[in-house]
């Protein structure tokens, strides 16, 4: 199956932006991480990228949230300055 006719197979999903920003938020909060804004939410290959301090350089703290299930598949950071 070619990659366009997939996309919109790939493209459904349970999780919206919002409750996947809300999930990061969370998990940041459940492992004590810091939280600050701006925060940008994008989609990721089956999952939600969301980024906290996300127009900074350094101190930025990566979760990747599942979009079917709303499972926290990887926490990264905060990243070095």
């Amino acid at each position: 199956m070619s990659r366009v006719a997939r996309w919109p197979f790939l493209s459904k999903g349970r999780i919206s932006r919002e409750q996947a920003r809300e999930l990061a938020r969370a998990e940041c909060a459940r492992r004590g991480l810091p939280w600050q804004e701006p925060v940008h939410v994008r989609r990721d290959f089956g999952g939600w990228e969301v980024w906290t301090h996300a127009d900074h350089l350094g101190g930025n703290v990566r979760v990747i949230v599942d979009r079917g299930t709303g499972a926290i598949k990887a926490v990264s950071g905060p990243m070095p300055r």
